[in-house]
């Protein structure tokens, strides 16, 4: 596997470097171009660590990506989610370096993802197809299953199993 193939698993729109779209993100820095650009920076720390492993540029866009996520609010860890990432907005992204979440996974702005900060230091395990909303909070050692919602502001702390639920609410419930 080459790592281009491996960050077009990402459902970020991209364009051709040549393309007009592709110069006018450029000239503005969007904000979605901003985010591709992490997520480009990501995906090969974790080609270069976990695929195809090279200290060299593994530590190069570590740095890059650290450097411009310091600028969006992202704190997010090499092998944190699987293939299919997608972020709608930039601003305090928190993910606990242990936690894994699965493919085709959609966060939004300012949320966490980590633990409560108890001994053991326990991180979730969220399944594939999550869609993770504004404010959403996840903590602690729980698993989620697969096509869940989470609504904005919700604090989840107990694991759910059921899959195609919505939860809403502080703590998270499941509604119907």
């Amino acid at each position: 596997m080459k790592v281009n193939e491996y960050i077009l698993q990402d459902r970020t729109a991209s364009y051709s470097f040549f393309s007009k779209e592709h110069l006018v993100d450029w000239l503005l820095q969007s904000e979605q171009y901003l985010i591709r650009r992490y997520l480009r920076f990501l995906r090969k720390e974790e080609f270069y660590t976990l695929i195809k492993p090279n200290k060299l540029l593994k530590y190069y866009y570590r740095r890059a990506k650290n450097k411009l996520g310091s600028r969006l609010g992202f704190f997010i860890h090499a092998g944190n989610f699987g293939p299919g990432l997608k972020i709608y907005h930039y601003g305090s992204i928190i993910i606990h370096p242990n936690a894994r979440i699965g493919a085709n996974c959609t966060i939004h702005g300012n949320c966490c993802i980590g633990s409560k900060g108890t001994y053991p230091d326990d991180s979730p395990i969220i399944g594939n197809q999550v869609d993770i909303g504004q404010g959403a909070q996840i903590l602690g050692g729980i698993t989620l299953a697969d096509r869940i919602r989470i609504g904005a502001g919700t604090i989840v702390t107990k694991s759910v199993m059921q899959t195609d639920v919505t939860l809403l609410g502080v703590p998270g419930k499941i509604k119907k």
